[in-house]
């Protein structure tokens, strides 16, 4: 018996104890091929392109982002001055008198710079004598012409002449008016550039002067709120210095928009203030209508269909 069933054992393959696993895979080849096939009955396999046998899949909607729409963010702005002038001379000569310093207040029409004009003076004086000098000559021309003692022609030469000296008694008169400068407008002094006793040329920058009570706030803001902003329209401004916060009125736009940066300049008058206001501070504006123009922007964002 032994041997019987040893000569079995012999004559068994090799691969006969992986039947097992052989069977499983030629299972798993059968449903992969019954799948590929399009028609059995050929023996041929056959690659099925028909798409309607696979199930249909919903495409997700793409969410669409939503377009930005300004709120009530802060916009940063300046405090200014609405009248500013760099004071000058208008002749070469030495300065005598400066009453205000850098930042003291003055009224409209002080005396910011005086002069020495001594030499002016007298160019002015010598003038005025030769203009009366020519008006006699003149005069007399002309009563003599009246007895035809005197030509024509001399009764018109003096006449010319004296016109020429009037001319220059008046440009002299000129020069010695800008002499002492006075302020154009009530204000204070924000450079002092020249001192008393020094020799200032002509177009020598002296003084720079503001406005002082006067103030206005520049601001920058988008260009989309064109649709919306409009003179007379009201902001709240906090001071980045002080702390303190101001109310003011829109009054005009700006001419053009900035293509770059899409924004526009924008200024408005301070119209109620508690504290210091300078000109140079700056701080952050909040504009009320700005929450109030976005709230239809978003609502007609949302409605639109994906």
């Amino acid at each position: 018996m032994d041997q019987e069933g040893s000569g079995k054992d012999e004559a068994r393959p090799r691969w006969a104890g992986k039947l097992p696993w052989i069977g499983g895979g030629a299972l798993l080849a059968a449903v992969a091929a019954s799948a590929m096939l399009g028609d059995g009955a050929g023996g041929d396999i056959k690659w099925s392109n028909d798409q309607s046998a696979l199930p249909a899949v919903e495409a997700t909607p793409k969410a669409k982002t939503p377009e930005p729409v300004e709120t009530a963010s802060p916009i940063r702005g300046i405090v200014k001055s609405k009248q500013e002038a760099t004071i000058a001379s208008r002749l070469t000569a030495r300065i005598v008198a400066m009453p205000y310093g850098e930042g003291d207040a003055f009224p409209r029409g002080a005396l910011l710079a005086r002069f020495d004009c001594s030499q002016i003076q007298a160019e002015l004086n010598a003038a005025r004598a030769a203009a009366a000098a020519y008006r006699k000559t003149h005069e007399t021309n002309v009563e003599l012409d009246q007895y035809e003692a005197v030509g024509k022609n001399e009764v018109a030469v003096s006449q010319a002449n004296l016109g020429k000296a009037d001319a220059e008694t008046k440009a002299v008169a000129a020069q010695l008016s800008d002499c002492a400068v006075h302020a154009p407008f009530a204000g204070k002094v924000v450079e002092e550039i020249a001192h008393v006793r020094e020799v200032a040329a002509s177009g020598q920058p002296l003084l720079k002067i503001q406005s002082g009570g006067n103030l206005e706030i520049e601001l920058i803001v988008p260009s989309r709120w064109l649709t919306w902003l409009r003179p007379g329209a009201s902001f709240s401004f906090r001071i980045d210095e002080t702390g303190e916060e101001v109310k003011g009125s829109v009054t005009r736009l700006g001419a053009s928009v900035d293509a770059v940066s899409k924004t526009i300049r924008v200024s408005g008058d301070i119209t109620d203030s508690a504290g210091l206001v300078l000109p140079g501070m700056s701080g952050a504006a909040i504009f009320p209508d700005a929450a109030k123009a976005s709230a239809p922007m978003a609502a007609k964002s949302d409605g639109q269909p994906s």
